[in-house]
């Protein structure tokens, strides 16, 4: 699965960077000694190092799958052979670019079986202290991607216990009051959780992240009826835009919390709009705002703003401030 190994594409092009920077490194030796770089004069350093990453090139789709997790025994056998293979191939691809650039005849390059032993010994300890490298790099980067995957999951289960205990107890009161509502919000709260459990992605397009919004909102409409309102505008260009995955909820939820009054419906504004590169989703409420005062933030809020962090580290901002009237909960993200 791509998940779970380098995408061939990926390492292919690291391997053609690399590559492509030491054989700079020799071409500028050579002219700083003075040699001719001309297209049918490449110097013998040069094309020792061009065969050598030709060759990886070439072994890259093999490359990808042998640095999937192994034990270290099978990772050292395996370094071992993809070494011995890798330098006959990159020799005799040295023979070939010296036959191309007419230093010896086709049929020697193609057909001369006497590699010699000591460049054999050297390319051979060579690619092996590479592959080692690239085994250590990426067991590091995919434990890095494991914990980081392993936060977000943790992060996300914390909302639906939090989202599920505040939904019940508001089920709880209408269960004597009106039983027919609470069988209702009980069956969308099912839809909710339901979906919620069959994304598995941490990320969604916004589009499909209004779904998971509008099933807890109807929930909410069940439990306030008149007293909420709500005004979602979204620009249909930013609807593809991916989002963290249950990302509103938490956002409608505080603004409804601290929205709602005995006097005066709770009402409640969901804007999504680009913003050059930037996703900006805004959620404001008609409540009392934060008066200039500290702003002390529930789960929910602390919650969002650790995901975020993880899925793109400073890139990504949410900004809590006065509306008018109310409080207002802006997040910024990039488009993806």
């Amino acid at each position: 699965m791509a998940s779970d190994t380098l995408r061939t594409s990926r390492l292919l092009a690291i391997t053609l960077v690399v590559g492509t920077a030491f054989v700079g490194q020799e071409v500028f030796a050579d002219l700083i000694d003075g040699k001719s770089l001309d297209a049918l004069q490449l110097g013998p350093r040069v094309i020792v190092v061009v065969g050598f990453w030709l060759a990886w090139v070439i072994l890259t789709p093999i490359l990808r799958i042998a640095l999937r997790p192994r034990p270290f025994a099978v990772h050292a056998v395996i370094g071992l052979a993809l070494a011995l293979v890798q330098t006959c191939l990159a020799i005799k691809l040295q023979f070939l670019i010296r036959a191309i650039m007419g230093h010896t005849s086709l049929w020697t390059a193609c057909f001369a079986t006497r590699i010699p032993p000591f460049p054999f010994a050297w390319g051979s300890f060579t690619s092996m202290v590479l592959y080692a490298v690239l085994v250590m790099v990426y067991t590091a980067t995919r434990f890095r991607t494991e914990l980081t995957q392993s936060k977000l999951d943790t992060l996300r289960s914390q909302l639906r216990p939090h989202f599920l205990f505040n939904t019940l107890n508001a089920v709880s009161v209408f269960m004597a009051e009106d039983p027919t509502k609470a069988q209702q919000m009980l069956l969308r709260l099912a839809t909710l959780l339901r979906r919620s459990l069959d994304e598995e992605a941490h990320e969604v397009p916004l589009q499909v992240e209004l779904g998971f919004a509008n099933d807890y909102l109807e929930i909410q409409r069940g439990r306030f009826g008149d007293q909420l309102v709500v005004d979602v505008t979204i620009e249909p260009e930013v609807l593809p835009a991916r989002v963290p995955v249950f990302l509103l909820q938490p956002l409608l939820e505080n603004a409804i919390e601290h929205g709602k009054s005995e006097y005066q419906a709770a009402t409640i504004a969901l804007r999504a709009a680009r913003d050059h590169d930037m996703l900006r989703i805004t959620v404001t409420d008609n409540g009392p705002g934060v008066n200039g005062g500290p702003v002390r933030e529930g789960i929910g809020l602390t919650n969002t703003r650790a995901r975020l962090h993880h899925l793109y580290g400073s890139r990504a901002t949410i900004d809590i401030g006065a509306a008018e009237p109310g409080a207002r909960v802006e997040i910024r993200i990039p488009i993806q």
